[in-house]
């Protein structure tokens, strides 16, 4: 899910007054294209500027915190989404707390534009008089304590969208204090939260389980997918590639697929290797990747793609014999279901995330089986071929819109308390 962000087709209306925060989206600013999290804050971001009554934006900033109305936050979208330049920074940005200088942009036009700027947040909201209105929190950005309980306190019920608990069950690929933070995190949630949405019932029976059961407010909603429109492709013609998608970090297991590429590289004359194009960010704690990938990225069939466009992205995908997904752990697998929109085959870790949502669409591998993957690599470089020149293909499985999404996400924030 990469790329600066496409305009989801959203009809479904928004039933409450809500306050978003976007303290995530400004923290990206200037670090690359946005991605799994990022795009679905600025999903929601723009369901709540199409439909729905009163709205206002929240976000941290370096001194403090800023509120800004409809206006204010439909501004900053277009400043996110590249429709407007950001401004100068401001003094504060520029001799305050040192912040790289697209964030400190980002951040001085959220200065310029609020309504509001506040040092803390239960005394402001006490005085905010919006009845019904809820607090959206989706990136994971400030659920602390203090602003959960902020604005429950100020009877502005707390609403938060739960990607997954990764960093509980897996505490080995994360930074150091990864876990400790989510783990507080978690603790905010289940004191204050009024409602929590998952991604999927995956993720939601993982999420109670980590909350020591608790199961009232608690919900899901598959994430939405955009389905790109992609000119016709030709990967019947070409010599068979195969991409895979995401950060480059333990998790994603890139080890796997580098060794598999090295043993393909090894054993098959050249013209028999498929390309590999990997597409992401290089992340953390990946030393030994790190280095096996600087040693092969010169070879003529590995490709690194840092910053791709959702120009570049989606034929790319389209062309491809297949995305490979080793993930050894997934809180929903975004590229995955955007594989499958496109009608391109998908080989993937037998995770209960995949089944729930691909059912018998992918090819599922052990993900500590470098042999198995080799040999289902080949096999679907050749049947892909073979599919394309007999016009066939796999049924795709059911592809969830952000029309249902939010349509589940008003029944969850409106039902019973």
């Amino acid at each position: 899910m990469l790329g600066a962000g496409t305009k989801t087709a959203i009809t479904t209306a928004r039933d409450f007054p809500a306050i978003i925060d976007v303290t995530r989206l400004t923290s990206r600013v200037g670090r690359g294209p946005y991605t799994g999290v990022d795009r679905v804050e600025l999903a929601y971001l723009e369901w709540c500027l199409a439909t729905g009554p009163d709205l206002f934006g929240f976000a941290k900033v370096s001194d403090g915190y800023v509120l800004l109305d409809r206006e204010g936050l439909t501004e900053f979208y277009k400043k996110l989404t590249g429709e407007a330049a950001w401004g100068k920074r401001d003094l504060r940005a520029i001799v305050g707390i040192k912040t790289p200088a697209p964030r400190g942009a980002a951040e001085s036009d959220l200065r310029r534009l609020a309504t509001r700027k506040m040092n803390d947040i239960l005394g402001p909201f006490r005085r905010f008089g919006v009845t019904g209105c809820k607090y959206l929190n989706v990136g994971h950005s400030n659920l602390t304590r203090a602003v959960l309980w902020g604005f429950a306190e100020a009877r502005i019920a707390p609403v938060v969208f739960l990607h997954d608990v990764i960093p509980i069950e897996f505490p080995q690929f994360q930074r150091k204090g990864s876990q400790d933070a989510f783990a507080m995190k978690l603790g905010a949630m289940k004191d204050y939260a009024n409602r929590i949405v998952t991604n999927s019932q995956d993720s939601l029976t993982k999420a109670t389980k980590a909350m020591d059961g608790r199961y009232w407010g608690m919900s899901y909603a598959h994430l939405g997918i955009d389905v790109p429109t992609v000119a016709d492709h030709v990967s019947g013609n070409v010599r068979p590639y195969f991409v895979t998608l995401g950060t480059i970090e333990p998790r994603k297991n890139h080890a796997l697929l580098l060794e598999v590429w090295q043993d393909l590289i090894d054993t098959l004359p050249e013209d028999k290797v498929p390309d590999l194009h990997i597409i992401g960010q290089r992340g953390w704690e990946n030393i030994d990747v790190i280095t096996k990938l600087d040693r092969l990225r010169d070879h003529p069939r590995i490709h690194e793609d840092n910053n791709m466009d959702d120009d570049e992205l989606w034929p790319l995908i389209a062309g491809s014999h297949g995305l490979l997904f080793p993930s050894f752990a997934e809180g929903f697998g975004l590229p995955s279901l955007e594989a499958a929109a496109l009608n391109v085959p998908v080989i993937c870790g037998d995770l209960a995330i995949h089944h729930e949502l691909l059912g018998d669409y992918p090819v599922y591998a052990n993900v500590n089986d470098g042999y198995l993957w080799k040999k289902t690599i080949i096999e679907q470089a050749e049947k892909r071929l073979e599919d394309l020149r007999n016009a066939s293909a796999t049924r795709m499985p059911p592809i969830p819109t952000w029309n249902e999404h939010f349509a589940r996400v008003n029944h969850a924030v409106m039902g019973p308390n």
